[in-house]
């Protein structure tokens, strides 16, 4: 069983405004994440009767979600970032959703860079055995017979 680290990595956008992103997400901020980028829909919206729901996916919000959930901090060449250190995914949502499209696109591109390159590390590090095996057989069978035999020969 592992579990998700809280370690931070700096990414520096060619603007020279740097980010402050997690290496990882944990399973809560992943889920988290998907909620901000949908919806629950009626199955049925012309049934008033029926209020059977089901939970869509809006692609237009799964790359500004997910810009979201990883980014910690901020800071622009310029000095008029707004801080995001401890607001919640929905404050950063808002926050991020001011940005000029080029600034957020070379956001995203940098988060999702960095995202790749952790999913390869992580790939890699189940590749690696997590500890030797040094249990004992169940039994051991010797190398040659020793004592009297069961009396059965071919």
């Amino acid at each position: 069983m592992r579990f998700v680290s809280p370690h931070a990595d700096t990414l520096t956008l060619d603007t020279g405004d740097t980010l402050t992103v997690k290496r990882r997400l944990n399973v809560g901020e992943t889920r988290e994440s998907f909620l901000a980028c949908s919806s629950l829909v009626k199955v049925n919206p012309d049934d008033p009767d029926d209020e059977t729901v089901k939970r869509v996916v809006d692609p237009l919000l799964v790359g500004r979600a997910r810009v979201a959930a990883f980014l910690i901090g901020w800071t622009s060449a310029d000095g008029t970032a707004p801080p995001l250190e401890g607001l919640d995914l929905a404050g950063r949502l808002a926050i991020l959703d001011n940005l000029e499209p080029d600034d957020f696109y070379a956001i995203r591109a940098a988060i999702d860079a960095h995202e790749a390159k952790q999913a390869a590390a992580r790939s890699e590090e189940k590749k690696r055995p997590t500890s030797a095996n040094t249990a004992d057989p169940i039994s051991r069978s010797p190398s040659e017979l020793v004592g009297a035999s069961s009396g059965f020969e071919n």
